[in-house]
């Protein structure tokens, strides 16, 4: 375990260093201010762009991506995937909106991919696309997992500091809400 002052190699189960005093922390992050990260064995996790890390890795199913990463990509996207097709919609311009949302679908299902070996599952398990709303909405529980690294920070952040009860209340009222908007849709027509 490496000292995240000054850098010295301490034994495991040190919680001083042997070289400088400072108290080690074991599960605790220690932030830089151009947004890297020193972590307490002395690595040093660079924060990456969410688009750039999304884009870049559009055919890449190895790997993982964090959940904040994720979501902020995918949220991003979907905006602009509706401007797309809102712009373009009843015009000769659709074709664009049409290779948009095939380059869309194939960096999302990569994304999902990373995403869950990120919570230590299988990619495989982004087939349960396949089955009718049901596998999509085990699928999204999945997806909203944190892994375990990241319920080992300490982060004063109230989102990221939500319970799992919180996380499956909040899905399944975006679910029941989808589901009620569907369920109108198909009286009013």
């Amino acid at each position: 375990m490496f000292c995240t002052k000054c850098g010295a190699k301490n034994p495991e189960d040190a919680k001083f260093c042997f070289k400088c005093g400072n108290e080690i922390y074991v599960e605790k992050t220690k932030p830089i201010v151009d947004g890297t990260t020193v972590t307490t064995d002395g690595a040093v996790a660079e924060e990456v762009n969410p688009l750039i890390d999304f884009w870049t890795n559009i055919i890449n199913f190895e790997g993982k991506m964090n959940r904040h990463n994720f979501w902020v990509a995918v949220f991003v996207m979907a905006l602009i995937n509706i401007v797309i097709m809102s712009v373009s919609y009843g015009t000769e311009a659709m074709l664009l909106w049409y290779f948009y949302d095939l380059f869309f679908l194939i960096a999302t299902l990569s994304a999902s991919v990373r995403r869950l070996h990120d919570i230590n599952k299988s990619g495989a398990y982004v087939l349960l696309n396949l089955i009718p709303l049901v596998g999509q909405v085990i699928l999204l529980i999945m997806l909203l997992q944190e892994n375990d690294e990241d319920k080992k920070k300490v982060v004063d952040d109230p989102i990221n500091n939500m319970d799992n009860k919180g996380i499956y209340y909040t899905v399944a009222f975006i679910v029941c809400i989808c589901l009620v908007a569907f369920l109108l849709n198909r009286i009013w027509v």
